[in-house]
C-alpha cells in the first residue's frame, strides 16, 4: 500500500509539473536553442566567421562599457538601499513603514518609457534646455532611478523580519555597531542581497532605452542597443541576424560566468566570516 501510494505521489507531481515544462520549453529552451543555431549556421552567402568577425575591439569595448555602467548602478543602489532599508526596518511605525514602501514601489507600477520621459524632462528642466544630458552619469543616474526599488524590497522584507534580539545580543556581548553589522546583520541578509544584485546587475546590463534617452553622448550607447539595431534589419539581412544571435549568445555567455564567479565569491566570504565568528 506504502509503495502504491508513493508511486502515485510521484506520478503526481509529475504530472503538476508537465505545465511548467512546457512553459519552459517554449519560452526558453527554443529560443536559446534557435539563437544558438543562428549564431553558428552560416547565412546564405557568407560564412560561418561572418557571424563573429562582427565581435571586434568596438563590440568589447562596448561590453566592458555596459559592464561598467551595470557595477556602478548596482553599487550605487546598494549604498543607497542597504541603510534605507534598515533605519525603515527599525521603525516601529507600522503606518510609516506602509506609506513608505508605497512610495518606493510606486515607480514600479508606472510604464518604464512614462519613468524615463518623465526624468528627462525633469533634468532639461534643470538644466534649462532640452536634450541637455550629455554623459555616461546620466545612464546611471537613470539606471538607479529605475531599478533601486529591485534592490530595496528584498533588503526590507529579510531586514523587517529580522529578529532583533541577536542586534542587541551582539550589541551587549561588546562588539560595536560595525562588527554587528559584519558578523550579524550582513551574513542573515546575504541571501537577499544576494537577490537584489542580480535583479538590479542584470536589467542594468541588459538595458536598452535608458541611454537612448538619458545620454545624448555620440558614443552611449551600450551593448544591448547595438544588439538592437542589429536585429531591426534581422527581417531584411540574414547576417544582420546572425549576429545579432551570435552578439546575444556571448553575452549570455559572459552573464553567466560573472554570475558564476559571483555565487563562488559569495561563498568564499560566507567561510571567512564563518572562520573569523569561530576564532573570534
Amino acid at each position: 500500500m506504502v509503495t502504491r501510494f508513493r508511486s502515485r505521489e510521484k506520478s503526481g507531481g509529475y504530472g503538476m509539473l508537465l505545465p511548467f515544462a512546457i512553459i519552459a520549453v517554449i519560452l526558453i529552451i527554443i529560443p536559446l536553442a534557435l539563437i544558438i543555431i543562428k549564431s553558428i549556421a552560416p547565412a546564405p552567402g557568407y560564412s560561418f566567421s561572418d557571424n563573429w568577425n562582427y565581435i571586434g575591439m568596438f563590440i568589447w569595448e562596448k561590453i566592458l562599457y555596459s559592464f561598467w555602467i551595470a557595477l556602478a548602478t548596482t553599487a550605487i543602489c546598494i549604498v543607497i538601499s542597504y541603510p534605507f532599508a534598515y533605519f525603515l526596518s527599525v521603525s516601529k511605525n507600522k503606518v510609516y513603514k506602509t506609506a513608505v514602501v508605497f512610495i518606493v514601489t510606486a515607480p514600479i507600477w508606472t510604464s518604464f518609457l512614462v519613468k524615463l520621459i518623465g526624468l528627462k524632462t525633469f533634468f532639461d528642466l534643470i538644466n534649462g534646455y532640452q536634450n541637455s544630458t550629455y554623459g555616461s552619469i546620466w545612464t546611471i543616474i537613470g539606471l538607479v532611478y529605475v531599478f533601486i526599488p529591485f534592490m530595496i524590497l528584498p533588503l526590507f522584507s529579510v531586514l523587517d523580519d529580522m529578529p532583533k534580539n541577536i542586534v542587541w545580543a551582539s550589541l551587549d556581548l561588546g562588539r560595536t555597531q560595525v562588527q554587528t553589522f559584519m558578523r550579524v546583520v550582513l551574513p542573515y541578509t546575504k541571501t537577499a542581497l544576494i537577490s537584489g544584485i542580480t535583479l538590479v546587475f542584470l536589467p542594468s546590463l541588459t538595458t536598452v532605452a535608458v541611454p537612448q534617452f538619458l545620454n545624448n553622448s555620440p558614443d552611449g550607447s551600450m551593448i544591448c542597443d547595438i544588439i538592437v539595431q542589429e536585429g531591426s534589419l534581422a527581417p531584411v539581412s540574414a547576417i544582420s541576424l546572425a549576429r545579432a544571435s551570435s552578439l546575444s549568445l556571448l553575452l549570455s555567455i559572459l552573464m553567466v560566468g560573472g554570475y558564476v564567479l559571483m555565487l563562488l565569491s559569495t561563498k568564499g566570504i560566507g567561510k571567512i566570516i564563518r572562520k573569523r565568528r569561530e576564532y573570534a
